[in-house]
């Protein structure tokens, strides 16, 4: 059976000061999708400190070791890359899964709003990952198409000219943003993107954006989001990596007049079921 699964990381029970002078809290991101004969992808992973709780996850749906057909990087942030990097660089947990592939793309070439090149140490700490694993590296190409047991991963967009996004303040703005088509169902992948990347998606896709499950961009904060993309989407079910108090924020009228909590309030009352991170890891059957 196909399913998907969205981890509740440790940061999403974060429950304290958020916004108006406090940072907003990082909330972590995982995902596993477990195919039809049981092969394992993973999207991102989570924090640092969410690396054993992943671990045993991954353990929990896989027959002896888990073997990982594919890890899915979406962006070079510490709470989407942070448990990965520490599974890797602990040899107790190492040893207890491999890893095939990883699939990433952090163009050295992006800089952000402060002139701060932020991928170059990202793309270091890769190769010292790669090493360890011994997995192979692949850089997706823009609308490359890859599949993994049946299960399909169409590429949809990723930071191929970053002139277009070097006015961002860091490097969300490099989010991969891919599809995956289960055998009944199709979910939509955007890590971190931004409202620009999210713009491009839609001028380049538009009418083959549909589908069934969406996982809201940047945890569904005020900063991201886009209309015409959550219209075109369409998803009936989205998925929200979110902590606790960042839905709180976004939900009371400390952020009402942000344009974009508005567009992410539109795709929450557009859906029928709504999952957030902080209520529990939660499988979908596809």
């Amino acid at each position: 059976m196909e399913k998907l699964i969205q981890y509740r990381t440790r940061e999403s029970l974060f429950d304290g000061p958020f916004g108006d002078g406090s940072p907003w809290h990082a909330a972590g991101m995982g995902y596993i999708l477990v195919t039809e004969h049981g092969h394992l992808v993973v999207i991102d992973g989570g924090c640092p400190n969410d690396a054993e709780d992943f671990l045993s996850l991954l353990e929990q749906n896989a027959d002896g070791k888990p073997v990982v057909d594919l890890w899915i990087i979406t962006h070079p942030h510490g709470d989407h890359l942070g448990a990965l990097q520490t599974i890797c660089k602990t040899p107790e947990l190492l040893s207890r899964l491999e890893i095939k592939k990883f699939v990433y793309y952090y163009p050295e070439e992006f800089t952000d709003a402060k002139g701060v090149h932020t991928n170059i140490g990202a793309n270091k700490d890769m190769e010292s990952i790669l090493a360890l694993t011994g997995a192979e590296r692949h850089h997706p190409a823009l609308d490359e198409k890859m599949t993994v047991d049946g299960m399909e991963f169409h590429f949809l967009y990723y930071t191929y000219d970053c002139r277009i996004i070097n006015n961002t303040y860091n490097c969300n703005a490099c989010s991969l943003v891919f599809t995956v088509q289960a055998k009944n169902k199709k979910i939509m992948f955007t890590g971190d993107a931004t409202t620009r990347n999210l713009q491009v998606v839609v001028w380049l896709y538009r009418k083959k954006l549909k589908c069934d499950i969406l996982q809201m961009p940047h945890h569904a904060l005020c900063d991201t989001g886009h209309l015409d993309f959550y219209k075109e989407v369409d998803a009936k079910t989205l998925l929200v990596p979110t902590c606790v108090a960042g839905d709180r924020s976004m939900h009371s009228e400390q952020y009402a007049n942000h344009q974009k909590r508005g567009w992410n309030l539109w795709a929450e009352e557009n859906a029928d079921t709504v999952y957030k991170s902080f209520e529990g890891t939660v499988e979908i059957e596809l």
